[in-house]
């Protein structure tokens, strides 16, 4: 009956530890980075809000970490407030989207690689116009040290992969010169 019950606790143990969690939204988030050149369109410093962002898909515990929509949302926001580029408390010149178009993540393996790719899009706030977009793909490894269980490491990965994303995006953001009035998705 001891025996029983031992293991009873063992796979009860392993269980809970195998639960899924969620990408943290800190962890995806993109710090002050002194290195962003001072972007060409200076409508983009405190002009940009962020819309919507849809394609993540919110964690099963019983399946594989995934980002979800409103975790995402919160660290590109907070990644823009950052970096001088939200807009807070005056109108914005232009509003951001985000389409995560994929989140390729292992099924097993010791190094977990993650490949996340992200569509962006700038719009006019006055009119609604798109006026530029940008498709970012990058990958993250979490290496077998960083976590003995493969869902945290997976987990790790799927983070770095969605903040280097946003890190690439800013980069773009600060280097892109002023959309064109007459033809705006010029720029891509």
């Amino acid at each position: 009956m001891r025996q029983r019950t031992g293991m009873m606790l063992l796979a009860t143990a392993l269980l809970l530890g195998a639960c899924a969690a969620p990408a943290e939204r800190s962890n995806m988030t993109v710090s002050n980075i002194t290195a962003l050149a001072e972007p060409t369109d200076t409508n983009l410093n405190g002009g940009i809000a962020v819309g919507s962002v849809d394609g993540g898909q919110e964690t099963n515990p019983l399946a594989t970490s995934e980002v979800g929509n409103e975790d995402f949302q919160s660290a590109l926001t907070e990644s823009m407030r950052n970096h001088g580029l939200l807009t807070e408390g005056g109108a914005p010149h232009y509003i951001l989207y985000a389409h995560l178009l994929s989140l390729q993540q292992p099924a097993i393996g010791l190094n977990m690689t993650v490949t996340a790719k992200v569509k962006y899009e700038l719009v006019d706030a006055v009119d609604g116009l798109p006026t530029q977009e940008k498709t970012i793909e990058t990958e993250f490894t979490s290496p077998f040290s960083d976590a003995f269980a493969a869902d945290e490491r997976t987990r790790l990965a799927s983070e770095g992969a969605i903040r280097e994303n946003i890190r690439e995006f800013l980069d773009w953001l600060s280097h892109k010169p002023p959309p064109r009035v007459n033809n705006p998705m010029a720029l891509r």
